[in-house]
């Protein structure tokens, strides 16, 4: 899938692990789409509201993206065939309103000029793509209740459990769809842990990067951490 660069406004716990030297990494089908070691920001002691909500606001950008992206090619993905396209296209209209609010919220200060590069083989199958699915909706899920204990607005504390509660719903979808197969997989019933993981921004931020190249730069531009 060729980048793409966007200007727009508008954990998955089990993919979210520690490698051996600290750096972060986002697991599919039981490979590593992507690793990278803790950025810079990732030693900052604390993040202001307007930062995390501009690492949510990366998130959602890449979100749209994927869900866009399969869409476009829904009918050609094989081995299985893509079922329930109203989902697709549903979860595609909550991750456009999350992206709107985000970008409502942070006004100038939302990043811009993100790349966006999704792996070949993340969108090679229709498994595959239920794979991704389930490692993206996961971590969206551990992001989002990450952002609970970060965030200091208690008005902004309760827009990102709203949005976890609904990124949850996709995580099941994704995971029912998937089935068994993958290790990487939750165990195919679309029901999250009892008490789900969460993950820090830096933690959140690190792990977009392989699909976010310049997101680094991208947030240094708009003021994280302490926009």
């Amino acid at each position: 899938m060729s980048e793409v660069s966007t200007d727009r406004r508008v954990n998955r716990a089990q993919f979210l692990r520690n490698t051996a030297k600290g750096g972060v990494a986002l697991a599919v089908g039981g490979s590593v789409l992507g690793s990278v070691q803790g950025i810079a920001f990732a030693q900052s002691s604390g993040v202001s509201d307007n930062s995390t909500l501009q690492a949510a606001y990366a998130a959602e950008t890449l979100a749209v993206y994927v869900y866009e992206a399969v869409l476009k090619d829904f009918k050609k993905f094989k081995g299985p065939k893509l079922m329930n396209i109203d989902y697709f296209q549903a979860a595609l209209a909550d991750e456009k309103a999350h992206l709107a609010y985000l970008g409502s919220a942070l006004g100038s200060k939302a990043p811009t000029g993100l790349t966006l590069k999704i792996p070949a083989s993340a969108v090679k199958t229709g498994q595959s793509v239920l794979n991704f699915g389930v490692a993206l909706e996961t971590a969206f899920v551990s992001t989002y209740l990450g952002a609970v204990d970060t965030l200091q607005s208690n008005d902004l504390k309760l827009v990102a459990a709203k949005v976890a509660a609904n990124e949850a719903t996709h995580f099941s979808f994704f995971d029912a769809a998937a089935g068994t197969g993958p290790a990487a997989n939750l165990g195919g019933h679309g029901v999250l842990p009892a008490l789900p993981s969460t993950v820090t921004v830096a933690q959140a931020a690190t792990v977009l990067t392989p699909y976010i190249p310049n997101l680094t730069a991208r947030l240094t531009a708009a003021g994280f951490p302490n926009a």
